[in-house]
């Protein structure tokens, strides 16, 4: 096929990055909205892709709402979105022999281990978001093997459209805090993950992309952080840590289940595209000026 690169998604943090670095590029993409092309329809779905023949497909949607996806009135689009359409797409690549990027997550790790998680450590979630994502993967890998897996972590960047990344969250609340003359901020420590900027990840997935590389490739900023970490970085860098104290919080009695420890390793990555993603500090610095530049 000689149609557009399809991203669905576009409108997430993944996908809005992505659309944009294939926008520099000039290369040829459609990005179309929910309301254009609906994800949720399965049964109708390959023939609204046929309509649009796309030469590749890069599935940067999902149900990414952790705590939303334990309730049980969002068990079905939780499953459909994360697990179902992953596997109509796959089925659909493979028909027509057009490459397919899929996008997963470190919480198909249980946290157990204590240094970075690579593509072939066995998985165990610990919450719906993370059995979901994990039934999305296998089901790619089962209906096309040459498919390309990408997993990433605690993403944050620009384009949020709805939620606030975490980043996004502290910042604000830092910033009201700061406006107010100064206090504390207190945040939970754990858990230790690979905190990610997307727009660090959208040129390695389209580099790997480009390379034909298939299976799983853990591809997240390089470093490790916990949330503590992550907050407190976040204040210094917005240049407001003379007017907000970082605490430490317990973690609220019946929190969700997440992983302590889900730092993803990326060796593999940097041997296929000859680097790794640049640290966390260096990425988290450049987005916070970047937000200032955009607020």
């Amino acid at each position: 096929m000689t149609g557009p690169i399809l991203v669905l998604g576009g409108t997430g943090l993944l996908g809005h990055a992505t659309s944009a670095e294939l926008a520099r590029g000039g290369r040829r993409f459609e990005a179309p909205s929910r309301a254009v092309l609906d994800l949720a329809d399965l049964a109708a779905l390959p023939g609204r892709l046929d309509a649009i023949a796309p030469a590749s497909i890069l599935n940067l949607s999902g149900f990414t709402d952790v705590g939303a996806a334990e309730r049980p009135e969002n068990f079905r689009e939780a499953t459909a979105l994360n697990a179902e359409l992953p596997e109509t797409l796959a089925g659909y690549c493979a028909a027509r022999g057009i490459p397919l990027v899929h996008v997963s997550t470190d919480y198909v790790f249980d946290g157990a281990k204590r240094t970075p998680y690579v593509e072939s450590d066995p998985v165990h979630p610990l919450q719906v978001y993370g059995v979901t994502k994990l039934g999305g993967e296998t089901a790619v890998v089962a209906a096309n093997p040459k498919a390309l897996i990408l997993r990433v972590s605690t993403l944050y960047g620009p384009g949020r459209p709805r939620r606030p990344a975490y980043v996004d969250a502290i910042l604000a609340q830092a910033r009201t805090i700061a406006g107010g003359g100064g206090g504390a901020l207190s945040v939970v420590e754990a858990p230790v993950s690979s905190p990610t900027y997307a727009p660090d990840v959208a040129p390695a997935l389209l580099a790997l992309f480009d390379l034909g590389v298939h299976g799983l490739v853990h591809t997240v900023n390089d470093g490790a952080a916990s949330r503590l970490d992550l907050a407190t970085a976040a204040v210094r860098c917005a240049g407001l840590a003379d007017r907000v104290a970082i605490g430490v919080r317990p973690e609220p009695a019946g929190s969700l289940a997440r992983p302590a420890y889900s730092v993803l390793g990326t060796d593999k990555l940097a041997s296929l595209i000859g680097r790794k993603l640049p640290h966390w500090e260096d990425a988290l610095a450049r987005y916070v000026q970047g937000s200032k530049v955009r607020s």
